[in-house]
């Protein structure tokens, strides 16, 4: 059996354009070899790369026609935009374009095209549509909590990819369009400032029992007015922080030490810690809620700090 020849090291673990390999001289029964595959028509791979959806992004990456862009839940991949596993792995991906342009007909692509805007960004050299216009496409197929949770990501505390003016301009925009309604009624629940989903999760459920909102973003002072910390959530006039624990918080020993060391300045500040862990969220919620509410009565009464 004829051993291929070896392609040029840049061609050998990311997709290439056929064409462009032609122009370098590596003839056509060479991008036929079996150590190849067909993605998509023109485009050449390793067939030993991978072909998770990253991977099948980078192929149609290499043949994306200038007016395309990476939309709805492919973009919200490729923002980092929390989703849930069902969205994550729905095996398709997403492009639009611009009305009056024609969406891409291509197998294992499913082409949109709008009439709002897209506002296009580029990231890592991918282009794809806004991180508020992929919220608005997001709308259509995710769930009230989770596509608060997709918001509060795009509005989070550290580098966040758009502002809540932004997001509320393109829900604006949608007009009647599908989702429209849902957009509308998440982002009266989208707050600015949030650390993690679970943060999000845990406030909703908080807000949803009837308690009060907690406030997101709160810097706590000890005595002497000098900042000991930002709880995840805060009852500023009971002071009670409630304070969400990932797993991190247990495997991690240094996380641990700052977690019990940020708690004794809470406490030492006059404050209740209310901790929560997923297991009080998902499986005993009625315990955390009796908690707070019971903080809640307790210091009601309390002197304004100083």
């Amino acid at each position: 059996m004829t051993r291929a020849e070896p392609l040029p090291p840049e061609l050998r673990h990311e997709p290439f354009e056929a064409a462009a390999a032609l122009a370098r001289g590596i003839s056509r029964s060479r991008l036929r070899a079996s150590d190849l595959r067909v993605p998509h028509r023109g485009v050449r791979v390793a067939a030993s790369a991978g072909d998770d959806p990253a991977a099948r992004i980078a192929a149609y990456s290499v043949h994306m026609a200038s007016d395309e862009y990476f939309s709805h839940t492919t973009a919200a991949l490729l923002y980092g935009i929390p989703l849930p596993k069902a969205a994550e792995g729905a095996g398709v991906i997403h492009v639009s374009v611009q009305f009056p342009a024609h969406p891409p007909q291509v197998r294992g692509i499913v082409g949109h095209r709008l009439s709002v805007p897209i506002a296009p960004r580029t990231r890592k050299g991918l282009r794809m549509v806004s991180p508020a216009r992929t919220w608005t496409q997001l709308a259509a197929v995710l769930g009230h909590d989770d596509l608060v949770i997709a918001g509060d990501y795009l509005v989070k505390r550290k580098a966040p990819l758009c502002t809540l003016e932004v997001l509320a301009a393109a829900v604006s925009s949608m007009g009647p369009a599908r989702g429209a309604l849902a957009a509308r009624a998440a982002l009266r629940d989208v707050r600015c400032g949030t650390d993690s989903p679970m943060e999000t999760v845990t406030r909703l459920l908080i807000v949803r029992a009837g308690l009060p909102e907690p406030v997101i973003g709160f810097t706590v002072t000890d005595r002497n007015g000098d900042p000991v910390g930002t709880p995840d959530l805060a009852y500023v006039a009971e002071r009670i922080a409630i304070e969400y624990q990932g797993s991190v918080h247990r495997t991690d020993e240094r996380v641990f030490a700052d977690d019990i060391e940020r708690r004794i300045l809470f406490e030492g500040a006059g404050w209740q810690v209310i901790l929560v862990i997923k297991d009080h969220v998902f499986r005993n919620p009625h315990w955390i809620l009796q908690r707070i509410r019971e903080a809640l009565r307790d210091r009601a009464d309390l002197p304004p700090s100083a």
